[in-house]
Order: structure tokens, then sequence, then C-alpha cells
């Protein structure tokens, strides 16, 4: 990880994250019991955006992580308020150093 420490002050937030453990071949997912807690960002949007796969959705926010810790769109997170909302983009950024911070751009639930 080499985003400074001095940027952990402007991460307020910690949000719960849940890696998936198994899918079912219907589809239904389940994820690990224990979640790991990460400091992060969160930024309301609302804004018309594409997913992964290229279609357009309506954005509601964005979760800026201190670090990169292993999200994918499979992945399950909970935010502060308890809601889980679902997950459109997730964007590992990149500096001269190499890996910075993680970007998931999330809908509602």
């Amino acid at each position: 990880m080499t985003i400074e420490a001095t940027f952990l002050e402007m991460m307020p937030s910690t949000v719960t994250v849940y890696s998936q453990t198994a899918k079912s071949a219907y589809g239904a997912q389940t994820w690990s019991g224990s979640g790991t807690g990460v400091r992060c960002r969160i930024q309301q949007t609302g804004t018309l955006s594409h997913d992964q796969n290229g279609r357009q959705v309506i954005e509601v926010g964005r979760i800026i992580f201190y670090g990169t810790p292993t999200i994918d769109l499979d992945s399950k997170i909970v935010l502060p308020d308890g809601s889980t909302p679902v997950l459109l983009s997730v964007q590992v950024h990149y500096d001269q150093d190499g890996t910075n911070h993680t970007t998931v751009s999330y809908g509602r639930s």
C-alpha cells in the first residue's frame, strides 16, 4: 500500500467487507462469516454511469478505500448504516510507486 498515512484522516468511515465463498447453480451467493473492517470515504453521487458490463445504471455512491483491500464485484459491503448496496464497479488506482487506492461504485440494493 503506497497511500500516504496523512490521507487516513480523510477516511472518516468504516465499512465491513465480506468475500464470497460460494455461488450455487441458481446464483445464490454465500459470503464469509467474518468480515473485515476497512477505513474509507463514502461519497453520495446520484449519477448515470456504466457498470463493468457496459449497461447504464444509476450510481448512488462511491467508496474510496484507504489502500487496496481485496474487493471484487462478488464481495459484499455493509455500509455504516447497515445497508448492503449493489456493487457496480471496482477500480484499483495506481501511481508511480504501484497500487494506491481502490474505488467502488454502488447502486441501490
